[in-house]
Formats: structure tokens, C-alpha cells, sequence
């Protein structure tokens, strides 16, 4: 249901078709309702058992709901420099290089969302798109975070470089950690592949290097939870440190 009922809120010019069980028409439901019919968008009431709309895969969680969108709206790289500027705030953006896996993108898409990053900044190719499962794990907030899609993720650094970002690359590899960098200036985090990490002609474009520290026996941190540590320490730099109070 959030996931919808943020398409709704946010973008609902993509929302083409809702599907809702019928015996779910109680509760959040009637917000969606409601948005639906002021954007004009079609609502079907499914009365069969089970619920099973088309397209919809037998073994999903709808939560008696599915809603239909069309080709999601990916912006450009000028779109995400338009809306740290009219924000006047000092940048964070965040790119990802070959992130593969709908779950991985989806949780990152979130942490995005609740830290206030600016832009995400993914490939074309050999990367997951913003799908169906995606949009899902992020609760939405695909639609609240500018996402750009590039053919060069390399152009795309060297876009931002060129307007005074710093690039930082999350790698294990690093010589400092995530909390010895001063995370204050206008700031564009790179991750890499989940399995490969940041390709190497990327790495060579980052201004700074940083690794998460790390005690137990574990060895590395999935990606999605070590962009979520890189963005509440910028989170914590920027505005919650002692110095800054």
C-alpha cells in the first residue's frame, strides 16, 4: 500500500491503472481512493479468489493492491544540480556502479530518501533499473529521490567534478575510514557492484577513498548497509555533530 500511495502523492501523472481485492476497501485504501480520483486515474475493484490481477506474479505480496505505472520518469543530470541549487544546500548526491540486485537498490533508494540525498545516479547497462520490485522495497521513496540514468557512469563523475563535487568512493581498500573524512563539502558517494566493488577506472576519478571500519568476523558489509552508515555519518557531520550545535 505505501508504495502506491506514494506514487500517488508524488508523481501520480505515472500512475496509469489500480487494481484493489475487494475486501481490502478499508483503511489507508480510501486515501488511495481518494488520490486516485482526484488525479482521474482508473480504479478496478477485483471481487475473485484469489487476487490475482494480470502481469502480477502468482507469489507476490500485494497486499491487495497493484497499481499500474507507466515507463518511470528518470531525470537528468542537470535535473539533480537544479534541485541541490533551488534546495540551497550544500550537495549530496550519490552514484551507484553496477548495483544488480532489485532488493539491494530498492533498501538504497531508501536510505537516499531519509537522509535528504539530493540525486541517484545509476548506469544503463549492467545495473538494475527502477522496476516493479524496487519500487516496492523502497516503500516508495523511488518517487521521492531524482534518479538519473546514464549511459557513462565515468562522464557522469567528471559532469559533477566540473561543478566543484567532491567524488568519495566506499571501498575496503581505503586508508581512512568513513568517520576520519570531513564529509561537510558538497559530496558525491560512489558504491560499487556487490560483489566486484567500484571498477577501477572509477576509482581513479574519486578525490577521497573511505572504508568502513569493521571489529567482529565479519568481513565486508552488505552494500546497501554500508551507503546507509556513509550517508547518517554525512547526516551526523553536517548537522547533528557537537561543533555544530
Amino acid at each position: 500500500m505505501n508504495p502506491v500511495l506514494e506514487a500517488l502523492k508524488s508523481t501520480p501523472d505515472l500512475v496509469e491503472e489500480i487494481i484493489i481485492e475487494k475486501r481490502q476497501l478499508k483503511g489507508k485504501i480510501y486515501q488511495i481512493l481518494e488520490r486516485a480520483k482526484k488525479a482521474g486515474i482508473l480504479v478496478k475493484i477485483y471481487a475473485k479468489e484469489p487476487f490475482h490481477p494480470p502481469k502480477v506474479p502468482p507469489h507476490a505480496n500485494t497486499q491487495g493492491i497493484v497499481a499500474y505505472l507507466r515507463e518511470f520518469p528518470y531525470v537528468t543530470l542537470e535535473d539533480l544540480v537544479n534541485n541541490y541549487q533551488s534546495l540551497v544546500e550544500t550537495p549530496l548526491l550519490l552514484a551507484l556502479d553496477e548495483i544488480e540486485d532489485p532488493q539491494n537498490l530498492g533498501s538504497i533508494l531508501r536510505l537516499a530518501d531519509s537522509a535528504g540525498v539530493h540525486g541517484v545516479i545509476i548506469p544503463k547497462h549492467r545495473s538494475c533499473q527502477v522496476t516493479g520490485t524496487v519500487i516496492k522495497v523502497s516503500s516508495g521513496s523511488a518517487f521521492n529521490v531524482p534518479i538519473a540514468r546514464v549511459t557513462n557512469l565515468k562522464e557522469a563523475l567528471l559532469f559533477f567534478k566540473e561543478r566543484g563535487i567532491w567524488i568519495l568512493g566506499l571501498t575496503p581498500r581505503a586508508e581512512k575510514t568513513i568517520y576520519q573524512i570531513d564529509l561537510k563539502i558538497p559530496l558525491l558517494i560512489i558504491a560499487g557492484n556487490e560483489e566486484r566493488g567500484i571498477r577501477p577506472s572509477l576509482l581513479e576519478k574519486c578525490d577521497l577513498l573511505a572504508k568502513i571500519p569493521m571489529r567482529g568476523k565479519v568481513e565486508s558489509l552488505n552494500v546497501a548497509q554500508a551507503v546507509g552508515i556513509a550517508l547518517f555519518e554525512v547526516l551526523r557531520q553536517r548537522y547533528y555533530s557537537l561543533s555544530s550545535n
